[in-house]
Formats: structure tokens, C-alpha cells, sequence
């Protein structure tokens, strides 16, 4: 028995890596031009999303680091976005990064990220020795952790990549028709956000089906009501400009033989009256033709040629709260947007002075959509 013990400690030892575990990614974006070595003491996780402001100067500190100690210090920025928002995102935002993506949310689960930007810090063994807001890790932190841990391991111990796949029939870049559906094989994450991807010709949604419903309806996620399973992972396209892209909720419905019903139910409502808005152009804010519509940082929300609609769906899941919009105006024309959101007086006044909508606080009357087989 001490014989056993004593060979499991040596192998506990020599192999420690192995016990405590890797930090698992599906895909690189792009390899580090900074880190100079393949062996470190220290590897650092920058878990970040396109749509949120507040990761973008965190992973420009966060590169600086490494810029400062491109041996024994090795940063992976993560996104568990889809690989091809990322890769257009990357263009517009450069840096010197390894980048790359956890898809299956894993390392994000298992590091229990609930909010961005984050970072946590590994030793060569996968111990966790820090974590926490990017801008609170400083170079006396560095200096102090490759100190403590002597150990090495190469990058390709500690990150692992696993390829993920989708249950689906291989598609071409563009849809063939003006509308496809694919159901993917992975379970549900409650947590994920739904992505949404305007390419040049169509529009992509992956997400749950309630979120997509949500999205649909420019609703709150909590305004869709529908039994756990048929709630599964769908990718959906709807080419712009079709029958389909203007008729989403009924082409949604018919394809997975499901039914719709609206309630109402008095709540805690935003209401917001457009009745005399004086809303901006489209030549407020120009980021460009195929690239983000929306740049959401954590007390402001910027948007480049979008309709208040979908103003309204933003806002509506980022204040977790319904909103209802009365207007008798078209609410579907593209604007320009920057919002604040953060202190409810603030987007009062913002909202009042920057585009004549008057926001309101009450309760009221709102929509809930029932989605039933």
C-alpha cells in the first residue's frame, strides 16, 4: 500500500498537469506574436465578447502585459462566439494575442465566468492562482506569481484543442434558400447569449429557440413562454430583403410545426414614448458595411443603423426588464444610437435630450408569446 502511494505521488508530481486539467479551446483565431517561448510558468485567460466595450481596453492592457514579459508569461484571449464574428471582429481590433475560441462555453463553465471582461491566471500544474477584472491583474502580480511557481509547461499541454462539431448537414457560406434552419446536437447553456450575425446578404441567429423567439419578436427572453423541450440549439438564416425575413415568427412556426398565442400581463414596464422623437441618421456612427451593429459596454449601448425595435430588444434583456413602445411613427427605419443605461435617471435624460423619447417607469400591460407544439 505505501508502495502505491508513494508511486502515485511521484506521478502526481512529474505529470501534475494531467490531474489538474487544461484549458480546453475548439479553435484558434490567431496565434500569439508576442509570447516568445513555448514553455511557460504562467498562462493567463482574457475571457471576453465582441459585443462587450469594456473587454476591448481590458485586452489592450492585458496585451501590454504580455508585451512586458513575452517569456514565461503566455495570454490566450477567449471568445466562445461564433469563429466567423470573431475573425471580422479581429480585423477591425487588432492585437498580438493568441485568440481563440471556447464554443462549448466549457472553460467558460468551468471557471465560472458570469461576467465580462475576466481573467484568470494558471500556474504550469493548472492550479488557479488568480482571478478577477483584467485592470486589477499588475505587473507586481507577474513578477510576484513567477516567483512562487518554477515549473513549466508548453502551450500545447496547457491548451488543448478539441474540435467542435455541429449535428448539421455541411452549408455553403451563403444559404441557398431564403430561409434554413439547422438543429445543432449541443445542450442547452441558459447563460449563452444569442448570436447575431448580419452578413452582406442575410442574417444569422444561433442561440436557444427561446432566445431566437425573443430576438424575433424584440422581446425580453422572459416574455417567451415555452416548454423545455423543444427549448434546443438552432442556427437559423433568413436572406434580407425576402418574404421570410419579414415574416420570421410565421416561417419560424411553420417549419418546427409549432403554434403562437399572445397574453397580456400587467408588470413592472419601460415605456417609451416615440410619439415626437427626433431620432438621429445613419451618420452618427459609421463602423462600415459587414461588421457589428452593436457595441454594448456596461453603462452605455452603441448602435450603428439600427431600428428602435431593435433598440428595444437590447435594452429590454440588458435591463432584464419589458419594455413597450408607443408610437404611431415608423419604428422600423435605421438610426444611429448611443445610450445610456446604467442609472435610469441618466437614460431619462439621455433618451429625452438625444432623440425626444420620453422614457417612463409603471406598471402596465405587456405581451407574453406562449410557443407550444
Amino acid at each position: 500500500m505505501n508502495f502505491l502511494k508513494t508511486v502515485f505521488f511521484s506521478l502526481f508530481v512529474i505529470f501534475p498537469i494531467f490531474f489538474f486539467g487544461q484549458i480546453k479551446i475548439s479553435e484558434y483565431i490567431q496565434h500569439s506574436s508576442l509570447a516568445k517561448q513555448n514553455k511557460n510558468a504562467l498562462y493567463f485567460v482574457d475571457f471576453w465578447a465582441t459585443w462587450c466595450g469594456p473587454c476591448i481596453h481590458a485586452t489592450k492592457y492585458i496585451e501590454t502585459l504580455q508585451k512586458q514579459y513575452p517569456e514565461n508569461f503566455f495570454v490566450l484571449s477567449l471568445s466562445q462566439e461564433n469563429p466567423d464574428l470573431v475573425t471580422r471582429y479581429m480585423t477591425k481590433h487588432k492585437n498580438g494575442l493568441a485568440v481563440a475560441i471556447d464554443y462549448d462555453g466549457e472553460t467558460f463553465r468551468k471557471n465560472n465566468v458570469s461576467s465580462l471582461p475576466y481573467g484568470v491566471l494558471f500556474n504550469a500544474q493548472g492550479f488557479k492562482v488568480w482571478e478577477g477584472h483584467p485592470a486589477d491583474f499588475k505587473q507586481y502580480h507577474v513578477d510576484k506569481f513567477l516567483k512562487q511557481n518554477k515549473s513549466q509547461a508548453s502551450v500545447d499541454d496547457m491548451i488543448i484543442r478539441q474540435a467542435y462539431h455541429k449535428n448539421v448537414v455541411e452549408k455553403k457560406l451563403e444559404p441557398q434558400n431564403d430561409f434554413e434552419i439547422f438543429k445543432l446536437s449541443s445542450s442547452i447553456d441558459s447563460n449563452r447569449s444569442l448570436e447575431v450575425i448580419k452578413y452582406t446578404n442575410y442574417l444569422e441567429l444561433t442561440g436557444s429557440l427561446q432566445a431566437i423567439f425573443a430576438y424575433t419578436f424584440n422581446s425580453n427572453k422572459n416574455q417567451i413562454i415555452m416548454p423545455s423541450d423543444i427549448n434546443n440549439l438552432y442556427t437559423i438564416q433568413f436572406k434580407f430583403n425576402t418574404e421570410a425575413y419579414n415574416n420570421k415568427v410565421k416561417v419560424l412556426l411553420e417549419a418546427l410545426s409549432l403554434k403562437q398565442t399572445t397574453n397580456y400581463i400587467n408588470g413592472e414596464v419601460l415605456v417609451f414614448d416615440v410619439t415626437l422623437s427626433k431620432l438621429w441618421d445613419t451618420n452618427q456612427i459609421n463602423w462600415g458595411n459587414d461588421t457589428q451593429h452593436f457595441l454594448i459596454g456596461d453603462s452605455d449601448i452603441k448602435a450603428d443603423n439600427v431600428t428602435i425595435n431593435e433598440i428595444k430588444y437590447q435594452l429590454s434583456n440588458i435591463l432584464d426588464t419589458p419594455i413597450v413602445i408607443n408610437s404611431k411613427n415608423d419604428i422600423n427605419t435605421l438610426h444611429d444610437w448611443d445610450i445610456h443605461y446604467k442609472y435610469f435617471d441618466l437614460m431619462v435624460s439621455n433618451m429625452s435630450d438625444n432623440y425626444g423619447i420620453l422614457v417612463e417607469k409603471k406598471e402596465a400591460s405587456y405581451p407574453q408569446y406562449v410557443i407550444s407544439k
